[in-house]
This record gives C-alpha cells, sequence and structure tokens, in this order.
C-alpha cells in the first residue's frame, strides 16, 4: 500500500465519523489530508531565515505559506513527497572512457561519473 492509499483511506474513515453526526470529528486532520493529497509536486509551505530583530541583532528560521523574499537563498521549499530526481545513467563512450585494464580503478571511476552525473 503506498502513501496516497493510505491518506485516503484514513480520510474516508475520518469522513464516516463526521457523518455520524459530528462534524467536528477530525475535521484538522482531514483538511491535512486533503492538503497533502492535493500537493504533489508543489511546496505546501517554506521556511525561511529572517532577522528577528530590527536592529538585525538574530536570527531565526519561520515558516510560511509563500516565499518571503523571491529567489533568496534563505527561503527553502518544504514538501509533502520530496521531488523526485530522474537517474541518469552513462553512455556507452563514457562507460568505456572509465574503463580501465584495473577493475578496481575501472568501478571508482564509473562511481565517481555516476555521481556527478546525478548530483548537479
Amino acid at each position: 500500500m503506498n502513501k496516497d492509499t493510505a491518506l485516503r483511506l484514513a480520510l474516508e474513515a475520518m469522513e464516516h465519523e463526521a457523518q455520524k453526526g459530528n462534524d467536528n470529528a477530525y475535521q484538522f486532520e482531514r483538511e491535512v489530508i486533503k492538503v497533502a493529497l492535493e500537493a504533489k509536486d508543489e511546496p505546501v509551505a517554506w521556511r525561511a531565515w529572517v532577522s528577528k530583530f530590527p536592529q538585525g541583532t538574530g536570527s531565526d528560521w519561520v515558516y510560511v505559506t509563500k516565499p518571503i523574499m523571491k529567489d533568496s537563498v534563505h527561503n527553502q521549499p518544504l514538501y509533502t513527497t520530496p521531488p523526485q530526481r530522474t537517474w541518469v545513467g552513462l553512455t556507452d563512450e563514457e562507460a568505456a572512457q572509465c574503463w580501465t585494464y584495473n577493475d578496481r580503478t575501472s568501478w571508482k571511476n564509473i562511481e565517481a561519473k555516476l555521481r556527478s552525473k546525478n548530483n548537479g
């Protein structure tokens, strides 16, 4: 069972309880699950580094619904499910360039090349 299926089942159970006459049953939890199910690759919130005092004598993280400063390195998106990267393999030519007669060196070269292609 994947996470989406589990969340949908939990939401159905909570809504069933609410239909029994208590509309407020699990109201907050139901809203959180609905947001989580709808938000696939979009951030659900942002973490921003801001000054706590006007004089700039201290800073701290705050959590907000939208980024505070556009394109700032101090804004970090928060996801319900982190975005997945697409795996990038080696071409035949790249693999041949990494290969030597020493097997241990070859595998280290291939590992380093794959790491550089997939980790930026």
